[in-house]
């Protein structure tokens, strides 16, 4: 006789994927044999338990969870120098029975999870049938219960139309071929008084309808008997808006807000054609359908009197206070050099410069919406992440399974690294509104002066009142409104914005205590033994005391001084005098484990884990990742050829780099841990061993110091290298005939010139880098990449400087010039700098700067003595910091040298993004590519 067993609800996922999830097994490395037997048969009995309980989900996790222990042991030493004592310990037959059950399970629970998707769409068709019989039901009473004369018919309007008649409408419901639902945004009570008879037609009230709303938080919004219909818009071929009397759908007004929210953020709706908008609105409609309304006595509101209260605050010239007896002889007003001539006597000028003037200053403040709209959507995201975090805090708390808590972990951190890049963004966009709003108010000021200039010329250039007369008034007044009308719209939405804003800052600030709470809570000793533990605070503070033993450069970075667990120089030295050993690498004499989640993505799409506070080393990592040459010389092998034993880092750090590149572009993991490169870093340099946050360009540079001494190999001395040029020989002088990929592709020259304000007697130096890294002008919000290199190319001057010539100390001025480019040329952005209030304190702050830069197309020959036939350089990659010295959050955005788009690294999570969202005032370092850079490959 067969068992049967009852077999409880579906509970931990929609589909088998989800539960592929769960079971990934943490770092066994350290655990010997006999505990891992222990710990395989504990999860063998708590899979068979859970089958015996019906629960189908937990069992089949269980027994993966054991066969990846299973797994594991059987690579391990011990167990293969005694396999008979481990396989007695596991039970012979016990591996077998948990792949026949796992096999079993999985394709049951697949039949469960399709039956149950089934289910779901067969109810959701069946309660979709009811409403329609229901629709259709009462549009028959409807159609039966008045008497209608049949007008022409007139068709849909075309894709392209924006608005719909009253006619087509009426013929379109009168023919009932099509499924049509009519948006009411009237006011609720209007709708009430009178609304069109039809049976989707539904009221979506105006005071419902705000910027940045989304389809289902106005759903909630709606009257009840509004909703039933409103579920069905998938379903329906025109919806058509209407107000009181629109004309036209304008940015900012109700049905322009109505339309943004079914486009745009309507997630879970896909419509066959956009909303149109009843032209004439419900007055139109009223007036040649009454017989079709509720209450054909109705009437529309007035529109003036609001109006008039807009307008009351806005000062204009007045036109009748003018004196035609005081008027001069007609004047020909001479414009500027280059500027055309315009006739200040003509009325017509008056009225094409009013015109002109508001369809410009109309520009400025459609954009000023856009970003209040905009600002207003991030602050309401902003809101549902903090209460989203809220949710998963507790969720994390409360959670027994270990698995499931470290879930929850990683959302969290997903859910602040979120909140940081909004703020950011919320920042990016403010900058931009009080840019606009600056270019506004002086457009207003030369308005007012040449308004009255202007009416001082025209009133003294007749006696009569002529219509044109009128038509400067009318001008004026259309322009008038058009500005007051957008103001308005626009204190409305910051007035919306504020009272979110307090409501944010309140779970932000909830948010922080809880944070800080956890952390003084847990011991000193808690911390160390969590050193691994994946996840990234997000608040840790880099100067806080007991941080790790790097010398922070805040943007500035001192390597020769920074300490190293070795006592060494940390400043990477060049071996003058041993070749690189021609020995096997080392990588291949012992296996990684990547901890990957496995996954179909995209080549070079793979993210990275955090490690706790590793954010700053995965964004740099990314970056160099999508280094396409670099990419090629990891992934053929070719770095084998390389490898240089002779240095301190024995070529460890570079065999470390090159197996995560090859992993991360495999294309088969969602994202990987990269422990051992983290482990071999922290070898060489104690601060990044830690689980404290550190700099990412300090990181940077210290990289590729350590990937160039461990890539090392000799080229052939020039012939005559004394009578080389300056720049070339002291490059060769730096190299010593030792050179890497690294240093061809990243590394380049500066020149030192200082000169004696006295004598002018020059002293020149040359100097190597890997990165250039720039001053931000003082005291601007926003700036240019090409202002940085002018204020880093500016020469400066230096007291007290000894000069050979004088033979006493001088005055000199100091200037850089760029006499060696690189093929890859990496920018870095000083935003971190001391506090001058608290500067005995030690305190840095970040400046918050927005630094435009071009994507393609850098040109950078102003910027170098010597440029190279290819001196255009594309950006390719960006490593953003969010936040401030207090917590912080590192991201990286690269453009795929495969699939040519822009993707967000941020840890394990990689997204595609446009590429309008690479520029913020989170760029940190920038990484460009010169147009020829492939000749090296």
């Amino acid at each position: 006789m067969t068992e049967t067993r009852r077999t409880q609800q579906l509970h931990l996922g929609k589909c088998i994927e989800d539960l592929d999830k769960l079971h990934n097994v943490p770092d066994l490395k350290s655990k010997r044999a006999n505990l891992l037997c222990k710990t395989a048969q504990k999860l063998f009995e708590s899979a068979e338990e859970a089958r015996e309980k019906g629960d189908e989900e937990y069992s089949y996790v269980y027994y993966m969870k054991y066969l990846r222990v299973i797994a594991y042991i059987s690579k391990d030493k011990d167990y293969l120098k005694d396999k008979s004592y481990f396989n007695n310990m596991l039970g012979a037959k016990n591996p077998n029975k948990a792949i026949d059950a796992a096999e079993e399970l999985k394709n049951s629970l697949i039949d469960r999870y399709e039956k149950e998707q089934k289910t779901k769409r067969l109810n959701d068709i069946k309660e979709n049938e009811l409403i329609k019989q229901k629709i259709e039901e009462n549009r028959k009473k409807t159609t039966e219960s008045v008497p209608i004369i049949e007008p022409p018919t007139a068709g849909l309007p075309s894709l392209d139309e924006v608005t719909i008649k009253s006619e087509q409408l009426y013929s379109i419901l009168k023919c009932g071929k099509l499924k049509v639902m009519i948006l009411d945004a009237r006011p609720g009570k209007d709708y009430v008084e009178s609304h069109i008879i039809y049976p989707a037609c539904i009221s979506v009230p105006e005071e419902c309808i705000s910027p940045g709303q989304s389809a289902n938080v106005l759903e909630q919004n709606l009257p009840a008997a509004s909703r039933l219909v409103w579920a069905e818009r998938a379903s329906m071929e025109l919806i058509v808006m209407l107000d009181w009397s629109g004309t036209a759908v304008i940015p900012g007004k109700t049905l322009h807000l109505l339309k943004t929210i079914l486009l745009k953020w309507d997630v879970k709706v896909q419509y066959g054609r956009p909303p149109l908008a009843l032209l004439g609105g419900y007055e139109d409609w009223l007036l040649k359908y009454p017989a079709f309304t509720t209450n054909p006595q109705a009437r529309p509101p007035r529109q003036d009197d609001f109006m008039d209260d807009m307008l009351g605050e806005i000062e204009y010239p007045n036109w009748s206070e003018l004196s035609p007896a005081a008027a001069a002889p007609p004047a020909v007003v001479r414009g500027k050099p280059g500027e055309p001539v315009v006739d200040r006597t003509s009325k017509a000028a008056a009225v094409q410069m009013y015109s002109e003037r508001a369809r410009n200053m109309q520009l400025i403040l459609e954009q000023q919406e856009r970003i209040a709209d905009s600002s207003l959507t991030l602050e309401m995201q902003r809101i549902e992440y903090e209460q989203d975090w809220e949710k998963v805090r507790m969720q994390h708390e409360t959670e027994v399974q270990d698995d499931l808590r470290a879930f929850y972990k990683l959302r969290e951190q997903e859910i602040i690294s979120q909140l940081m890049q909004l703020e950011n963004k919320q920042y990016d966009m403010e900058q931009e509104n009080q840019s606009l709003r600056e270019q506004l108010e002086e457009y207003q000021r030369r308005e007012r002066e040449e308004a009255e200039k202007l009416a001082e010329t025209i009133a003294g250039a007749s006696d009569e009142t002529s219509a044109t007369d009128v038509e400067v008034e009318r001008a004026r007044e259309a322009a008038a409104r058009e500005v007051a009308a957008a103001a308005a719209r626009i204190a409305a939405v910051r007035s919306q914005r504020s009272v979110l804003d307090r409501t944010r800052e309140r779970l932000e600030a909830e948010r922080k205590r809880k944070l800080q709470h956890a952390r003084d809570k847990r011991k000193p000793a808690d911390r160390d033994e969590r050193g691994d533990e994946d996840g990234d605070s997000y608040m840790v503070s880099p100067e806080s005391p007991g941080a790790a033993g790097l010398n922070r450069s805040h943007s500035s970075p001192n390597i020769a001084k920074v300490s190293s667990d070795e006592e060494e120089p940390c400043a990477p030295t060049f071996d003058r005098s041993t070749k690189p050993s021609k020995v096997a690498p080392s990588s291949d004499l012992h296996q990684r484990d990547f901890q990957p989640v496995w996954g179909d993505v995209g080549r070079g799409l793979t993210g990275l884990k955090n490690l706790g506070n590793t954010c700053y080393m995965n964004s740099i990592i990314q970056c160099l990742n999508n280094t396409a040459i670099l990419v090629t010389y990891f992934c053929n092998g070719q770095y084998l050829e390389h490898v240089n034993r002779s240095h301190s880092t024995r070529g460890a750090i570079a065999e470390e780099l090159a197996a995560v590149v090859r992993a991360l572009w495999s294309g088969q993991y969602r994202f990987i841990a990269t422990r051992d490169l983290r482990n071999e870093v922290g070898k060489h340099q104690r601060a990044f061993r830690g689980c404290e946050q550190q700099d990412s360009h300090e990181f940077l540079t210290i990289l590729m110091d350590w990937l160039h001494l461990d890539l090392q190999f000799t080229i052939n001395v020039p012939p005559h290298k004394d009578s080389l040029p300056p720049s070339e020989k002291a490059w060769h002088e730096y190299t010593k005939s030792k050179e890497s990929l690294i240093l061809r592709l990243f590394y380049g020259q500066i020149k030192s010139t200082v000169r004696c304000t006295v004598c002018s007697k020059q002293s020149v130096t040359y100097e190597s880098f890997s990165n250039l890294s720039l001053e931000l002008p003082a005291n601007a919000n926003r700036c240019t990449l090409s202002d940085c290199l002018k204020l880093y190319l500016n020469g400066e001057t230096i007291p007290g400087w000894n000069c050979p010539n004088c033979k006493e100390k001088r005055d000199a001025v100091k200037k850089l010039d760029i006499s060696r480019l690189p093929p890859v040329l990496v920018i870095h952005f000083k935003r971190f700098y001391v506090d001058p209030k608290e500067y005995m304190c030690n305190a840095y702050r970040k400046k918050q700067t927005y630094i435009d830069f071009p994507l393609e197309d850098l040109d950078m020959r102003q910027f170098a003595l010597h440029c190279p036939s290819n001196h255009l350089y594309n950006l390719y990659a960006v490593s953003n910091h969010y936040g401030s010295m207090e917590g912080g959050h590192y991201t990286a955005y690269c453009k795929s040298s495969v699939y040519g788009k822009w993707y967000k690294y941020d840890d394990h999570v990689v997204t595609e993004i446009s590429s309008s969202e690479v520029k913020s005032s989170a760029a940190y370092i920038l990484f460009y590519t010169s147009c020829g850079a492939s000749r090296l490959s």
